[in-house]
């Protein structure tokens, strides 16, 4: 079970944005190679589908814009034998943006590595993600990040990044964003 609550807003321009949303997993196969046990048990896995929703709510020079969302995922992944895991997200959503009905699938490609330092722990990470547009027939946006994901314990994980976005048909078409995430990780055990 997975559910998800944030807000984000511009600096620079005006856009505000908040969202929630909740999904139901299935894990497949864990990952018997030697590595670091990530505190995000979907990332212990050979494959994970997953289906869920979401709604967001953008206000951005003064509009409203609602949008729910319907979703199915599946992320296969592999470790390498440099210790990398690789992910390879591909997501369908069934979007009704403001009333409208309209399909997108999404297709992310991350790698990421994880470090021990003096008892210190942290993930470097990197992904880029296409978006295609099937109302649109195009492959109409696109976003690259990097970042580094800084675990606490089995409880939380602090994730730092810079995300760039491309979309020649949004406003605005290029996006530069630093960011900082916080997940908490419930029913996890104790090590």
């Amino acid at each position: 079970m997975l559910s998800l609550a944030g807000t984000q807003q511009g600096v620079g321009f005006p856009y505000e944005q908040w969202y929630g949303g909740a999904g139901l997993g299935y894990q497949f196969k864990h990952i018997l190679k030697h590595h670091f046990e990530n505190i995000d048990p979907d990332k212990e896995h050979y494959l994970v589908v997953a289906g869920g929703y979401e709604f967001l709510q953008t206000i951005q020079s003064g509009k409203t814009k609602d949008e729910s969302r319907l979703i199915v995922e599946a992320v296969p992944g592999f470790r390498t034998p440099a210790g990398f895991l690789v992910r390879d997200t591909n997501r369908v959503e069934f979007r009704w943006v403001d009333g409208v009905y309209s399909t997108r699938y999404r297709n992310k490609l991350a790698i990421e590595r994880d470090f021990l330092t003096r008892g210190f722990r942290f993930t470097p990470y990197a992904s880029a993600e296409a978006f295609y547009d099937v109302t649109k027939s195009s492959w109409n946006e696109e976003s690259y990040a990097g970042g580094v994901q800084w675990p606490y314990k089995r409880l939380l994980m602090l994730d730092t990044y810079y995300l760039l976005q491309k979309c020649p048909t949004c406003k605005p078409a290029n996006v530069n964003v630093a960011g900082v995430t916080l997940n908490f990780y419930f029913g996890n055990s104790s090590k």
